[in-house]
């Protein structure tokens, strides 16, 4: 981000510590899952199945973008690795349900425990209307993200 500064030093900041931000969460993400014994993709995946609930594979490549393929993959490495278990699609035999295995996300839901612990902290000193500010700030910012990773550009006013 150094390079190219933006007219406004107060928007280059700004851009500078998000881009600072995100570096950051994905190292984080990389040493989480690395304590697990997972890649960052497949521990993500199991975020998503957290957020999400038992779900079909076609589910996990709508989410992640991912192909069916590496998501067949990915599901395999999570399933030998004993996070995750399959079973039949009650409304459609041909189709499978992927659930979380709960006794082995207790490891890696202990880490992100501590993680929301010290977030939570920071947080608690903000008003009201600045942690409204920070939701809609967030969310916008993940719109233009997941744009970008679909190629779809998402800007928002707001």
């Amino acid at each position: 981000m150094p390079k190219g500064r933006h007219p406004d030093k107060a928007v280059f900041d700004l851009m500078w510590e998000i881009q600072k931000f995100t570096r950051s969460s994905l190292m984080l993400q990389h040493a989480i899952a690395d304590e697990a014994g997972l890649n960052a993709t497949d521990a993500e995946c199991l975020d998503y199945l957290m957020e999400m609930g038992p779900s079909t594979a076609g589910a996990l490549v709508k989410a992640t973008g991912l192909t069916t393929g590496a998501v067949t993959s990915l599901i395999d490495r999570l399933e030998r690795a004993g996070f995750v278990k399959r079973s039949a699609d009650p409304n459609d035999r041909r189709k499978v349900i992927v659930s979380l295995i709960p006794e082995r996300k207790s490891g890696i839901s202990a880490r992100y425990a501590r993680l929301a612990a010290a977030v939570q902290q920071r947080l608690s000193s903000y008003s009201k209307k600045e942690l409204l500010f920070l939701i809609g700030h967030t969310s916008a910012l993940t719109a233009i993200f997941e744009g970008q990773q679909t190629g779809k550009t998402a800007i928002s006013s707001q």
